[in-house]
């Protein structure tokens, strides 16, 4: 069989060598997107099908999903290579007619196929990340029976906590290995076979369980790393002649260079990391500026803050305040008490020996979720959650002062305060996470939030245990909790003053001090007098390139008259009213009244598209009033743009956005 090189990357040239040697059970591409992973697994499987008639299942997660991904792969992998006509292509199956082997595919959702893998000398996992650990453990243990059966997957480093990471490949001692690839005694050009890298684990020493003589065996398990500057149909070959450079692709990843290095770090790079959404609860936490060395400060006492969810574990942080200048807060450790040291004396004993291994010796300062302090029935006594933790630390020898609260704070409201300090919005605060604390940091990275800027409580379940448990946020509570208590004061002046928004990433508005004297180069007055039974209207000043609020209406709908009344109040260089045409004649009526100039505009038509087209220039051009937030109304009103979820409390949010446009559109270049 002759093979031509212009057909292939590098991940093909060593799955091609390493598809041949019996020594490996495991094979696993991981990387960035585009780099060819899937494809070049797919040319490899067919070629080798070819050569050696032995049969191969594909499979995915859920089955639904492959007619439209790897099966698709085959095809044109197959055609690519020129050798379509040696196969038969049936629904979720490619027959050789050359020898008679097949490619099977299947979702993991079909138990007969896992029943008979035996019959397979390779199983290719399309998307290890979508699998859970029980699943490998189950293919690993049925593919059995075969001399050389081998496993191949590939998977995006999504998450540094996956159980890819975490459960199976940390547990390998990987090295690297030369990349060297020869196909038909020919060495292959360095220049065609580079990757991102390439590593094997250790041999092992093992007692062989017939003769029960020690036994040297070699690696089982390589793991190739590329990225799309590895694919030749991107970045075209080295030598110019073949590939093809896609210059579309290669400025998409340049662009997620610069405005989205988390996505860049995984899917470009091929690096563990967590994708930001967009929508996480602590969205101003970046590991680069918030992360870093922070070791235990002799000298300072320690704070714990505990969550006592059992599933998946239970959450520990240990946290230490310096107030030298402010309040600089500094997460040292977590504990993540895994079963079986689940339960609270375990986790409170693995949390004992934590502290001594820090070289800690003086007293704990304890903090953490309220409702662990209720009566636990489990205990014979009846005591809580809190109580028997503590108990057992005193039993260390740990002297513990309490100083969990009878009522947890606001989720919401914690999590803007966290951010903002997470953004250095607040002077004299700060948190920083030391990167030790890698459960911790995927967590405040991962965490979502729900419609009313709470914690978004997901659930998944065990596989095996069959048991629910939220995923997420344990971990982000501990931080809320240990934050609330020792800011208490900053954390309700911030809190009363309610610098809340949605539309802002920071996860809050910018303020003007109205107590201040400002220039006004030209001020409007934006009315919407009935939206869903309610009257609308902003006054707003221009200063510099903001634009200062300085007052909010949102009222019950009342009289025409009174309508009038409360916008001639209000004195501005333009008064623009958009409604229906049912209330033309009032704005005309304020035209009779000798006010400057007054507009009429009809309701906009599809709301929810402006309001999301002006969101981003309305958290960056507009200022709230600092003393308008202890107005009742001009509160209601900002609370209601926070409610807003796409349908309900449209109102405030609507006028906002009809106020941007109207500046966009004449006010700005």
């Amino acid at each position: 069989m002759i093979v031509n090189h212009k057909k292939l990357n590098p991940n093909a040239f060593y799955l091609l060598k390493y598809l041949n040697d019996a020594t490996l059970r495991f094979i696993i591409l991981f990387g960035g997107s585009s780099s060819s992973k899937s494809f070049s697994v797919a040319q490899s499987v067919l070629i080798q099908t070819l050569q050696d008639g032995e049969n191969t299942l594909v499979m995915r997660k859920v089955g639904a999903s492959i007619s439209k991904t790897i099966y698709e792969d085959y095809k044109v992998a197959a055609s690519l290579l020129g050798i379509s006509q040696y196969f038969k292509f049936i629904q979720n199956s490619i027959k050789c007619t050359f020898n008679g082997a097949k490619i099977d595919f299947s979702g993991l959702d079909d138990p007969e196929k896992i029943k008979g893998i035996s019959n397979y000398k390779r199983v290719q996992l399309e998307e290890l990340s979508e699998f859970e650990f029980a699943d490998l453990k189950q293919i690993r243990k049925r593919l059995r029976g075969k001399k050389g059966q081998q496993i191949i997957a590939d998977f995006n480093p999504i998450s540094e906590t996956h159980w890819i990471k975490k459960d199976w490949l940390d547990n390998e001692k990987l090295h690297d290995v030369p990349m060297v690839v020869e196909i038909g005694g020919k060495v292959m050009p360095a220049e065609l076979t580079k990757v991102k890298s390439l590593k094997m684990n250790e041999g092992r020493s093992m007692v062989n369980p017939i003769t029960k003589e020690i036994e040297e065996y070699p690696s089982n398990m390589v793991v190739i790393q590329s990225t799309y500057l590895n694919n030749f149909w991107v970045v075209g070959s080295p030598d110019g002649t073949y590939g093809y450079y896609d210059e579309q692709c290669v400025m998409d990843f340049e662009h997620d260079r610069l405005y989205d290095p988390d996505y860049y770090n995984v899917y470009a790079l091929g690096e563990w990391g967590v994708i930001k959404t967009g929508n996480e609860f602590l969205n101003s936490f970046n590991v680069g500026k918030n992360s870093g060395e922070y070791p235990y400060i002799h000298g300072l006492p320690i704070h714990l803050s505990v969550d006592s969810n059992v599933l998946p574990y239970i959450s520990v942080g240990y946290w230490q305040v310096d107030l030298s200048k402010g309040k600089n807060m500094y997460q040292i450790a977590e504990t993540t008490a895994e079963s079986p040291n689940n339960s609270v004396r375990r986790a409170a004993k693995l949390v004992s020996k934590k502290l001594s291994e820090l070289g800690y010796d003086d007293r704990i300062y304890l903090h953490g979720d309220a409702s662990a302090k209720a009566a636990n029935t489990i205990d014979d006594d009846k005591r809580s959650f809190m109580d028997l933790f503590i108990d057992t630390l005193k039993k260390e020898n740990w002297i513990v002062e309490d100083k969990v609260g009878n009522k947890n704070p606001s989720v919401s409201m914690t999590g803007e305060f966290v951010n903002a300090i997470f953004e250095k919005q607040l002077a004299g605060l700060s948190i920083n996470i030391n990167d030790s604390c890698r459960t911790s940091i995927d967590d405040y990275q991962s965490v979502q939030k729900d419609v009313n800027g709470a914690i978004l409580k997901t659930k998944v379940k065990d596989s095996v245990t069959k048991q629910s448990y939220e995923e997420h946020g344990h971990l982000t509570d501990t931080l809320r909790y240990v934050v609330h208590d020792i800011m208490y004061e900053e954390y309700v002046q911030f809190a009363n003053r309610r610098k809340r928004n949605t539309y802002s990433e920071k996860g809050m508005f910018s303020f003007f001090n109205p107590e201040q004297k400002y220039k006004y180069k030209s001020s409007i007055v934006y009315v919407m007098p009935n939206i869903e039974g309610k009257f609308y209207m902003c006054h707003a000043g221009e200063c510099g390139d903001k634009w200062h609020m300085l007052d909010l209406v949102m009222l019950e709908t009342t009289s025409i008259y009174e309508m009038k009344k409360v916008i001639m109040s209000h004195k501005a260089d333009v008064y623009i009213v958009e409604s229906s045409t049912a209330y033309f004649q009032m704005a005309r009526d304020l035209r009779a009244a000798d006010l400057p100039e007054v507009r009429i505009k009809k309701e906009y038509q599809d709301m929810n598209k402006r309001i999301s087209a002006t969101s981003d220039f309305i958290k960056t051009y507009f200022l709230l009033s600092e003393s308008g937030m202890d107005n009742p109304v001009y509160n209601s009103f900002i609370t209601e743009v926070l409610d807003y979820n796409g349908t309900d409390n449209i109102g405030a949010n609507a006028l906002l956005s009809g106020m941007a446009y109207n500046i966009i559109k004449s006010y700005t270049n």
